[in-house]
């Protein structure tokens, strides 16, 4: 009678350490990192032109100075220098930004023979104003375009793009007894 007894609780200890260590009794919670999508706004380099006026644009007077050297027989040099009043193509350009930049005031004039083409480069602080000229011997029709420098900024735009972020989630599993008193107790 005490070898049943013996063997009926050896049997006993044995299903009770196979229950403690195989089946899953117990939930425990544990955390991951879950991997989503989402959509956010950025910022974009963008060049944009400086900021300008022009402030007037006219036809005027001006004057233009020649200037010749003549040689005689390689001894003697002669020196000539006279001024011719011709019409001048004015424009006026005022930086309204707020940075300095360059100004680049391009002329196209139509002479009676030809087409003659003119770049003034003006250098101006925020609120100058400079006067670009372009003279001419006979100024029939002129026309003029102002390019101005570029500023680079950040802005935020419209657009949106998708971007994979990550973030915490908290799941549930079951544990054996014998697992979670050795790691989660």
């Amino acid at each position: 009678m005490g070898k049943k007894i013996g063997i009926a609780v050896g049997i006993i200890i044995l299903v009770a350490a196979l229950v403690v260590c195989l089946v899953p009794l117990k939930t425990v919670a544990y955390t991951v990192m879950v991997d989503y999508q989402d959509t956010e706004p950025y910022e974009v380099q963008v060049a944009e032109p400086l900021d300008y006026q022009v402030v007037n644009s006219y036809v005027g007077q001006g004057t233009i100075t020649h200037e010749t050297s003549t040689v005689i027989g390689g001894i003697g040099e002669s020196h000539h220098t006279w001024e011719e009043t011709v019409p001048v193509a004015y424009v006026v350009v005022q930086n309204t930004d707020t940075l300095s930049g360059t100004f680049t005031v391009s002329f196209s004039v139509s002479e009676p023979l030809d087409e003659l083409f003119l770049h003034r480069t003006l250098s101006l602080d925020p609120n100058e104003a400079q006067t670009a000229e372009c003279p001419a011997y006979e100024l029939g029709d002129w026309n003029y375009e102002v390019t101005p420098s570029t500023k680079t900024e950040y802005k935020q735009v419209e657009k949106q793009r998708t971007v994979t972020k990550q973030r915490p989630e908290t799941r549930y599993k079951e544990v054996t007894l014998l697992d979670y008193l050795l790691h989660y107790y």
